[in-house]
């Protein structure tokens, strides 16, 4: 009986980063090891150094997708506005999809900003990580003119980012719905603030508590 020919390069490259993902989500980024991650894909356990050269890399390119991912939800959730929607509630649009993002894909949310287990100045995961925050920074300039930092992103995009990071962190944590007194199921609390933020940003009054 002949011997199977060996898949592809690609193929096994993307088998790989699709067995990373699963080891993610199983047992989070310090669980992750080239060697699991090879027995998942059913691949030699020299496959993850011959296409990554170390487990750094691997995550890096796990990170990088997550990014894409990431940059194709906010542009989603841009593309279903209405024209006549005004710019804070498309910048408000995009908070709640990044707070979804973030809410659907804990683990992958934590690696993607866990710099110490990537490789940070990665050509690919540098760009993925500025489209993401390109969508946002759009968003944010059509609400007001703000000045940039070094980067180049405006100090409005990078308050709507760390507004719509941290309250993924925290209502992950359940720090959030702890300090308000929700049921830590209320996925309506981050999404509602986001919307709070977005209101104050267009000057208009904060809504009545019920």
């Amino acid at each position: 009986m002949s011997t199977p020919e060996p898949a592809p390069r690609p193929q096994v490259r993307e088998a790989l980063l699709s067995a990373a993902h699963d080891e993610l989500v199983e047992h989070g980024r310090a669980g992750i090891s080239l060697r699991a991650v090879a027995r998942r894909a059913g691949v030699s356990h020299a496959a993850p150094k011959h296409h990554f050269g170390d487990r750094g890399g691997l995550l890096t390119a796990v990170a990088a997708e997550g990014f894409d991912a990431l940059t194709a939800a906010l542009t989603s959730a841009a593309e279903e506005l209405d024209r006549a929607d005004t710019p804070a509630a498309r910048l408000a649009a995009l908070g709640r999809a990044y707070v979804g993002f973030g809410l659907r894909h804990p683990a992958l949310f934590d690696l993607m900003f866990r710099p110490a287990e990537l490789h940070p100045d990665d050509a690919t995961l540098t760009a993925a990580r500025r489209r993401a925050l390109g969508v946002l920074s759009a968003a944010a300039a059509e609400v007001a003119p703000s000045a940039a930092e070094p980067s180049g992103t405006p100090d409005l995009a990078l308050a709507s980012w760390a507004l719509a990071h941290g309250l993924v962190v925290l209502a992950r944590d359940g720090a959030l719905h702890n300090a308000a007194g929700r049921p830590l199921d209320d996925a309506g609390l981050p999404l509602g603030l986001i919307g709070v933020f977005s209101d104050a940003m267009a000057g208009a009054a904060p809504p009545a508590r019920p």
